[in-house]
């Protein structure tokens, strides 16, 4: 593992250094506590690169000692159906753990600032997860202050709960799977920022 002082290049995805950004994509979702074989499957069936192709899309890939270290994933959205002001969203930004506190995300944030205003975008958006206490803290302390809370239902939970059914026994399963991630995930920030 390099020191502190080494560099760190951010630029935006090329071919060449796809399967670098797939191995980092990997390990994201591993770290999110998904599998590892599903997130393996999406990058072999072609539709990791085929959503990372798609118009409005940019990825910077962070790179450091000739390795990928990090990536930020954005797109171009307006702020609202309803207002058609230019903005980039931040779909994802992830650091290897091992280069975390050594600026790459710094880095990462200030190409996707650049492409902003090349862009003349006159935001920039991020969703963070509200579990989250240390990358909120830090989104905060950029300036990023919160515009909507965004909820997400499974389009057949919400139709069966607006028709009063109950879930089933493999949905509950479900739902505590996520509440333990979740729990999960408060504990590695708290004994992050510990």
């Amino acid at each position: 593992m390099s020191g502190p002082w080494a560099q760190v290049t951010v630029e935006p995805l090329t071919d060449r250094f796809l399967g670098g950004f797939e191995q980092l994509w990997i390990q994201r979702r591993e770290d999110s506590g998904l599998s590892r074989e599903a997130a393996q499957r999406v990058v072999l069936d072609g539709r990791l690169a085929r959503a990372v192709s798609r118009d409005g899309v940019v990825l910077f890939l962070a790179r450091a000692d000739g390795e990928a270290v990090g990536y930020a994933w954005v797109y171009d959205q307006p702020t609202s159906v309803l207002l058609d002001t230019p903005s980039v969203a931040i779909e994802e930004i992830f650091v290897l753990p091992s280069w975390r506190r050594r600026g790459v995300a710094r880095t990462l944030l200030l190409s996707v600032g650049a492409h902003a205003q090349r862009c003349g975008a006159e935001h920039i958006m991020s969703s963070v997860p509200t579990h989250s206490r240390n990358a909120n803290r830090t989104f905060a302390r950029l300036g990023f202050a919160p515009q909507t809370t965004r909820r997400v239902a499974p389009t057949s939970l919400l139709m069966r709960r607006l028709r009063g059914g109950q879930a089933s026994p493999l949905e509950n399963l479900m739902l505590n799977r996520r509440r333990s991630l979740r729990a999960r995930g408060r504990r590695e920030d708290a004994a992050l920022s510990s």
